[in-house]
């Protein structure tokens, strides 16, 4: 299985939305798909998709259920594991609680990806996960504030770990936009940093998809003909590309990544 996280140095870039939909493009290539709200005090994936939870992970955390009994399916071809909306004590995991998570992961069997939907900035949750999946996905948009704090969550992964990065620009009025934005986090990265940073795409600033979130249906179920839908598909396509693929890749090495071990 291959594991992904989709991550942005700020909030309100679309990194939630693109989540869910990146995942859908993924399972509409007939992988088996596990989305996971890594935001875990301030969940909001099963908000997105319309889902009422019955169980979250809080009930993982408290020893009431393991994790393969609160995964649920969402109706659009992957499967959720919800996060706890405004509980605080999710927002910095203690180690008991993050050894029951990864213990839940590991009895979970049959995903070809675990797509896992972080909080923004550059807190300890969000690096561990950052550190330990295959691929990291980094959102941003043309605007400059977005573009430094992307940069600053460039420049801290790079200091930890030395590895490929993956960019997807949202937002963008143009091609030549996403261009530039790419050209020049990419050329910073190649100078001051050792590491990569490879640009899967961008998607169109597109009020269809502003319209797709008020109903709390995914852009891609509603809107599966709109050009920043296929921008999207086209990225997951992208994500996929299996000349990229870690043939060493597998749920052990993960767990020990996310443990810190």
């Amino acid at each position: 299985m291959r594991t992904f996280c989709v991550t942005s140095g700020k909030g309100g870039v679309g990194k939630t939305t693109l989540s869910i939909n990146l995942g859908i493009a993924i399972a509409q290539t007939g992988r088996r798909v596990l989305l996971l709200d890594g935001d875990l005090g301030l969940a909001n994936l099963n908000i997105m998709l319309g889902i009422i939870p019955r169980l979250t992970i809080h009930d993982l955390l408290r020893g009431q259920k393991t994790l393969a009994q609160i995964v649920m399916p969402t109706g659009y071809g992957l499967d959720l594991v919800a996060g706890a909306s405004g509980i605080a004590e999710l927002a910095d995991l203690g180690e008991n609680e993050r050894r029951n998570v990864i213990r839940g992961l590991e009895g979970l069997t049959g995903y070809d990806a675990l797509i896992i939907d972080t909080g923004a900035g550059i807190g300890e949750n969000v690096m561990r996960f950052v550190l330990a999946v295959d691929e990291v996905v980094i959102v941003t948009t043309p605007h400059p504030t977005s573009l430094t704090d992307a940069y600053g969550m460039i420049k801290t992964i790079l200091a930890k770990e030395p590895k490929p990065l993956k960019l997807l620009v949202n937002c963008v009025a143009s091609s030549a936009d996403a261009n530039r934005v790419a050209d020049r986090l990419s050329k910073v990265t190649d100078k001051f940093m050792n590491g990569t940073l490879d640009c899967i795409g961008s998607v169109p600033l597109d009020g269809l998809i502003e319209k797709s979130i008020l109903m709390q249906k995914p852009h891609l179920i509603l809107n599966p003909g709109a050009a920043s839908a296929q921008r999207i598909r086209d990225a997951a396509l992208r994500l996929l590309d299996i000349r990229h693929q870690n043939p060493g890749s597998n749920l052990g090495r993960f767990f020990q990544k996310l443990l810190g071990k």
